[in-house]
């Protein structure tokens, strides 16, 4: 798959996190996608990333217990207890000393807390934790490996494919994913050509440009849209924020320039504040025949601060009638239209589409 390799990256302190707004708009954060074992760890809310060192930095509650291993905070000290098997491991927030065992090991900086969880740099997971750490830096993905062999067959992504429970178009795919439900399969296609749309076994086949080379390319902008897109506040939101966000889409005219400054003093104006993140899914991608992919994903997103519930987020498909809560996580499915100018071979030229929409095709609940 890919060559492995065991990450040797410094620790940092670094105040950031999940809850990292896009404050400076040119550097939007850059989430990480993790990968254990084949199934990928969908964190509920701290969200591993890359900070401006390029170090990357996990939440060591839910890599520790994705291990089987019991995780505790302890308030007064500041320190997080970790039980894995007879190994007893202590981190504790503000030290650049872990305690293995009742043994110190010294690393070169501080494990650091932020919104109420703690983050580790792979070094940790790796050393500590014992698990192997490869690192693909085309999607911007950990693989972490607990185990010699993996069991089962995964796909081009390092993912097991599940062969039981299939979702009722499973025949729409190249193939199941078994950390994928099969509600997000199952979701409605957009509003497609009906006789022109491609789900997405027939474009893996028949598509010239469906090569793994290429989809890396387009989640690539895809998340980096998302991280921007998702990731808004109002006291630093800036002209920065619009051209990286025009950067990932594709630019039919400066008209667009225009709408995205709109929103921009509507957030200023609305006093908005938003934190989400998605994650794009490369099995589940449907062309819809009217010249557009569209590109399936999980997103989580919370509504931080607004005056009026209106255009929260850069979506001309926001609806009118929201009545999103401050400071609740929702959660659900989208089909993010993307597309491309260029004609012939196209593949690596695959941008948001000007009028992608998180809520024009969509299911979405609040997260209880």
């Amino acid at each position: 798959m890919k060559k492995r390799m065991l990450l040797v990256l410094i620790m940092t302190v670094l105040v950031n996190g999940f809850a990292l707004t896009a404050s400076a708009a040119s550097k939007p954060p850059t989430f990480v996608t993790v990968v254990m074992d084949g199934m990928k760890l969908w964190f509920p809310d701290a969200q591993a990333f890359i900070d401006e060192n390029q170090r990357t930095l996990v939440p060591v509650r839910f890599v520790a217990e994705a291990l089987g291993a019991k995780v505790g905070w302890e308030a007064e000290s500041r320190s997080v207890p970790i039980q894995k098997d007879k190994q007893s491991i202590r981190l504790t927030i503000g030290s650049n000393i872990a305690t293995v065992n009742d043994e110190e090991v010294a690393f070169d900086t501080q494990a650091v807390m932020q919104g109420g969880r703690t983050f580790v740099p792979l070094r940790f997971v790796s050393e500590i934790l014992g698990v192997a750490v490869e690192w693909d830096s085309k999607t911007n993905t950990v693989f972490l490996t607990s185990t010699e062999q993996l069991n089962g067959k995964t796909d081009p992504w390092g993912r097991l494919i599940r062969t039981t429970n299939l979702p009722k178009n499973a025949a729409d795919y190249p193939y199941i994913l078994a950390d994928v439900s099969n509600a997000m399969y199952e979701m409605n296609y957009p509003y497609a050509h009906p006789r022109d749309s491609k789900v997405s076994s027939v474009l893996y086949s028949t598509v010239p440009e469906f090569t793994k080379a290429n989809v890396d390319i387009w989640l690539k902008r895809l998340k980096t849209f998302g991280a921007l897109w998702l990731n808004v506040d109002y006291r630093t939101i800036d002209e920065a924020w619009v051209q990286a966000v025009f950067a990932t889409k594709m630019q039919n005219s400066d008209a667009e320039l225009k709408y995205i400054r709109r929103y921009v003093d509507w957030a200023k104006t609305n006093k908005i504040q938003v934190t989400g993140y998605l994650e794009p899914e490369p099995s589940m991608i449907f062309r819809d025949g009217f010249g557009s992919s569209q590109v399936r994903v999980k997103f989580r997103l919370m509504f931080n601060s607004f005056q009026k519930p209106e255009r929260l987020i850069y979506d001309e498909w926001f609806p009118q009638d929201a009545k999103f809560e401050k400071n609740v996580w929702y959660e659900g499915y989208s089909d993010i239209k993307m597309g491309t100018n260029v004609g012939g071979d196209w593949g690596s030229t695959l941008k948001v589409s000007p009028s992608a929409s998180l809520f024009q095709n969509h299911v979405i609940s609040k997260v209880e």
